[in-house]
């Protein structure tokens, strides 16, 4: 009988854990991403919106360009990052979505710019230059060129890159099978195996989807840990609280512990 119980009451506790809060439907879902805070932001049809941990709308803004945005980048408290490879233009909004400021990547950084992530600091950038396969980190409002190293873990040739994010410091190119990790210097540290799973961030740890399982792996250890997923999501975010999932053109927010 005390196992009975005991079983019931583990059983409750893990569907209150992970109850659905709120789903958001959108006719296109392009982009999305959470900043620290937990608030989430998306580019959807001609639309760029902010919504709250419980999934109400807490800004919207009419985006016409949102189909032609490359990168989104929300993680920072206190800028959104949006980059158009087509045009080389990179806008950058605060949590009001008031365009705070925007500029073409001058040719002076980057020959052939493919991908770019912002620094922590918020006035650097990384940039993946296709011309030579290197990886050159610039401060936008100076003009400066702080560092231009030649990725020689994988070639960008024949291995195409899918996104490319920093975090703590370092710096995340994810292709089609790796993901791989740079420190500050540029210099490549170490190398996960990816096979296209969503990647994203939780405290010091890197979250990969492996189907109904996040598996969790230290950024500066060897621990690694999983947790069971309230489903099947081609994208998570996870706060303290919250896990924001994507199903095609839906996002689901839950209740969730990810410790």
């Amino acid at each position: 009988m005390r196992i009975s119980v005991l079983l019931l009451f583990l059983s409750l506790s893990s569907f209150a854990q992970e109850k659905k809060i709120a789903t958001l439907n959108f006719d296109a879902l392009y982009h999305a991403g959470i900043n620290p805070a937990g608030e989430l932001y998306v580019a959807s049809s001609n639309k760029l919106q902010r919504f709250d941990k419980e999934g109400q709308l807490m800004k919207e803004l009419s985006l016409s360009t949102a189909p032609s945005i490359t990168q989104f980048d929300a993680w920072h408290l206190t800028q959104l990052v949006l980059y158009y490879r087509e045009t080389q233009r990179v806008e950058i909004y605060n949590p009001e979505l008031e365009i705070r400021n925007s500029f073409i990547i001058d040719s002076v950084f980057a020959i052939e710019p493919h991908w770019i992530a912002a620094s922590f600091d918020q006035k650097n950038f990384w940039i993946f230059d296709g011309a030579d396969g290197s990886i050159k980190k610039v401060n936008y409002k100076t003009g400066e060129v702080l560092l231009d190293e030649v990725v020689t873990a994988f070639n960008s040739s024949s291995e195409k890159i899918l996104s490319m994010r920093e975090y703590q410091r370092f710096l995340f190119i994810q292709t089609a099978s790796k993901l791989y990790i740079f420190n500050a210097m540029g210099k490549h540290i170490r190398t996960l195996n990816s096979e296209k799973q969503s990647f994203d961030f939780f405290g010091e740890e890197i979250t990969l989807i492996q189907s109904t399982n996040l598996h969790f792996s230290s950024l500066f250890t060897k621990d690694e840990r999983s947790k069971t997923l309230p489903g099947l999501f081609q994208k998570i975010w996870l706060s303290d609280e919250r896990l924001f999932g994507v199903k095609g053109n839906t996002i689901e927010i839950f209740a969730f512990d990810p410790q």
